[in-house]
């Protein structure tokens, strides 16, 4: 049975996961600002560096704004599914934008930061709300997409509306641009109020869930929303293969 969307019809762009891209036609529409909501352990991180690959894949050039994870982990991450980011990076179409290693500097004994680039070192007690802005406000003449792993940071440490502030920005970039966006966000963590207004603000929402059963734990991915597309009201099944996150194609609701 066909569960592909019924969108608007037009240019989709493809978001790297290619059951994913089936099931919304072709991708999303561009200028979408996604949120990806899932608990720890739902394949989350995985999804986003296959996010990233596919832009990477599709000619775009990708930005990666990490507050929760050095480069280092990232990288490794990306090298497990043989997603070689290391050649684009050093062509400047894979721009690492470290938010994490700032947050450190001034408490890490001296002999663990001392390799630390001089362009990072300079980072150190930038504020990270602002860094992202800047980051999302950077003036791009390509065609490109972004990830931010993860706004559950920004939602810890800031208030709400500024916060929101910034997504906001993100979102007008992206519209202004055709880029896509994908933010992460850790369900669970934060009161509902503020999971409804990061479901309000953002274009798509897509919910990563897990479910045990018996002795085996199910994965399913919601498509709450997206932007110019009528959702199907049934998650969909995935499993995480040597090559990331796998829809199965065949959808049953669980």
């Amino acid at each position: 049975m066909d569960y592909s969307f019924d969108g608007s019809g037009g240019y989709r762009v493809p978001t790297g996961v290619v059951g994913l891209d089936v099931q919304l036609g072709g991708g999303v529409p561009p200028g979408t600002t996604i949120l990806l909501l899932a608990e720890p352990g739902a394949g989350m991180e995985v999804f986003a560096h296959q996010f990233a690959y596919g832009g990477l894949l599709n000619h775009e050039d990708v930005f990666y704004f990490s507050s929760e994870h050095p480069i280092s982990e990232v990288l490794s991450g990306m090298d497990y599914f043989n997603w070689d980011v290391r050649k684009h990076l050093e062509k400047g179409k894979f721009d690492f934008i470290d938010a994490y290693s700032p947050r450190f500097y001034n408490v890490l004994p001296k002999q663990l930061v001392s390799g630390v680039s001089a362009k990072d070192f300079l980072k150190r007690g930038t504020d990270s709300l602002n860094l992202l802005k800047g980051t999302a406000t950077e003036a791009r003449t390509t065609k490109y997409r972004g990830v931010v792993d993860s706004i559950s940071y920004f939602l810890r440490s800031y208030e709400l509306n500024n916060v929101l502030n910034v997504i906001e920005i993100i979102s007008s970039m992206g519209k202004a641009t055709g880029a896509v966006h994908l933010l992460l966000m850790t369900s669970g963590m934060h009161e509902s109020i503020v999971e409804n207004n990061m479901k309000h603000i953002c274009d798509g929402v897509i919910e990563f869930r897990m479910k045990e059963r018996g002795s085996e734990v199910e994965h399913s991915i919601l498509l709450r929303k997206m932007k110019g597309m009528i959702v199907p009201n049934r998650t969909i099944s995935y499993v995480i293969t040597n090559k990331g996150v796998e829809l199965e194609t065949t959808t049953r609701v669980l």
